[in-house]
């Protein structure tokens, strides 16, 4: 097509212009840390080549009508470089005193708990804890950042607890091949502490006199109101749902049901034994005790193809897995994680009411890069966001195939069963290589077993999600309830031992070349691009989903 023809698609520009920028993003997330340092030029460079698209934008001349598009892709791809390095962190003092507020619900381990803070003030480290009240100590210097922190197990720390923390600050170092300090810069986490002093600086928002009265610090009544109204009241109440709905899973379900129950419904994997956590990782299983946009999304696709198959019109049961998602989300405590997850699964439910998921391509590129403006480095560093987007993805390219596939060799369609399994499969398609690529371990028969479990996921979810309210008004019939809940758990259980006890069932690689992902995806949009043109596919196609 004619550059001039295609100046003059708006619509068609401005997803290029999109990709430009998740492009950009991308490139500028293997630069090297000291070109990213110059953070000024990439600015400078945006603006001047965003100043010659508005001067030849309107042009008569045909030469620089062409020119300003690629001014205007050139200034949004400095732009994006220039995003991506305005994200990176300044440096810290390594020995500090830091205050701070726990800004999320503490992540509980086997031995210690992880305390994400969002940090407020930074004294010297010959400053004295004692001293930080409102009448006396030194004035330290005001930052924002967060900070993570391990500590004991007990005593236990809530979200909203003010604290002061005597720590030696430490960045996160990657470890047996797994990006730790990429994992954490998603949230915008730099620096992490070590079982530091931990002292009180307010009383605890959930009980009121402190958690340890003999280092409590005095504050006045003013800064305790102020301390307390930092938090926010809505994400206190929903983590303390949050809290009595897991004591009903752990008292509907035997263990380590229930150990496995509340991570694949809340995510997180505590309680589960550390033999149990290997074999899920040697069969390529971990994924799924994450609220990812991996599980939400095709989570709210088979609920809404379910409510299709129950016969509900497209309308209603759109709407009813809109509402079906918001409760799921809240009820897993709403972190950003799982709102940007439930943005994918509304996506996915979006296509499904058109009736035609091959309409959301641009939807899926506009979102993402709303997402990456808002949050750069999720492109490289959170495989939870590249789950989200490949998994999507698989459901708008490879799931209408397989739909074909199914209906060419006449398959019933079992009440949305076999659709479940197409979903999974579609998904599995597009993540596979992913998955692979994050874990030091990659399962020979990671296939295999993701065909086999993946499946009983968002069953067993709707069914957690169906039981949880029935046993809090009727707690005596909660056994009862969680039946159907508990044969799938040790479904799946015994699923991921059987296939972990296979003999060579996994590869302990150290380094995966990424060249084989880019041969690998190649390929699949290579077969995909071949079906649809496909003459013993292409009526079925124009039909599907």
């Amino acid at each position: 097509m004619p550059v001039s023809d295609f100046y003059n698609f708006k619509a068609k520009v401005f997803l290029v212009a999109c990709l430009v920028f998740i492009s950009g993003i991308a490139l500028a997330s293997f630069l090297p840390l000291k070109l990213l340092q110059f953070t000024i030029w990439w600015f400078g460079a945006a603006i001047f080549f965003l100043i010659f698209t508005i001067l030849f934008w309107r042009d008569a001349r045909p030469g620089l009508k062409h020119a300003s598009l690629y001014f205007l892709w050139a200034g949004i791809l400095f732009f994006s470089i220039w995003r991506y390095s305005s994200a990176l962190p300044a440096k810290t003092p390594e020995t500090v005193v830091v205050r701070g507020i726990i800004i999320n619900e503490p992540d509980i381990r086997e031995t210690s708990q992880k305390l994400e803070i969002k940090v407020e003030t930074i004294y010297s480290p010959e400053s004295s804890p004692d001293k930080f009240n409102s009448t006396a100590g030194p004035s330290g210097l005001k930052v924002t950042g967060k900070l993570l922190a391990t500590t004991a197990l007990y005593p236990e720390y809530k979200y909203g607890d003010e604290l002061v923390l005597v720590c030696e600050l430490k960045q996160p170092e990657a470890f047996n091949g797994f990006a730790y300090d990429r994992y954490l810069a998603r949230y915008d986490i730099y620096s992490v502490c070590y079982y530091p002093k931990i002292y009180l600086a307010s009383p605890s928002p959930s009980k009121g006199e402190g958690i340890i009265p003999a280092l409590a610090l005095p504050l006045t009544k003013g800064e305790i109101k102020r301390g307390l109204g930092r938090r926010n009241l809505l994400y206190a109440k929903i983590f303390a749902f949050k809290k009595i709905m897991s004591g009903l899973i752990d008292s509907g379900l035997s263990e380590p049901a229930s150990s496995l129950a509340r991570p694949i419904v809340f995510g997180g994997q505590r309680g589960l034994p550390q033999s149990t956590r290997d074999d899920f990782q040697k069969v390529g299983l971990t994924h799924i005790m994450a609220v990812s946009g991996f599980n939400i999304s095709i989570l709210a696709a088979i609920v809404m193809t379910a409510l299709l198959a129950l016969g509900f019109s497209r309308r209603r049961a759109f709407y009813l897995a809109v509402i079906f998602l918001a409760g799921y989300i809240i009820l897993v405590g709403a972190p950003a994680s799982a709102m940007r997850a439930g943005l994918m699964g509304f996506l996915v439910l979006w296509a499904l009411k058109l009736g035609r998921l091959n309409k959301m391509t641009n939807s899926l590129i506009l979102v993402a890069t709303i997402l990456l403006l808002l949050k750069p480095k999720l492109l490289r560093d959170d495989v939870g966001f590249q789950l989200s987007f490949l998994a999507i993805a698989g459901l708008v390219y490879a799931y209408p195939i397989f739909a074909a596939l199914r209906a060419k060799i006449k398959l019933p369609k079992l009440k949305g069963v076999s659709d479940a399994l197409l979903i999974t499969l579609a998904a599995q398609v597009f993540t596979l290589p992913i998955l692979a690529y994050n874990f030091s371990q990659v399962s020979l028969i990671a296939p295999l077993a993701n065909l086999a479990v993946l499946w009983a996921v968002p069953l067993l979810t709707i069914l957690i999600l169906i039981a949880l309210p029935l046993s809090f008004f009727l707690p005596a019939l909660s056994f009862i309830f969680f039946l159907p809940s508990l044969i799938l758990t040790k479904y799946i259980l015994a699923m991921v031992k059987f296939f972990a006890s296979w003999p060579h069932s996994f590869l302990t690689i150290n380094y995966l070349w990424p060249g084989w992902l880019v041969l690998y995806y190649v390929l699949v949009i290579f077969i995909i691009i071949k079906a649809r043109r496909s003459k013993l596919l292409k009526e079925e196609l124009s039909d599907k989903i």
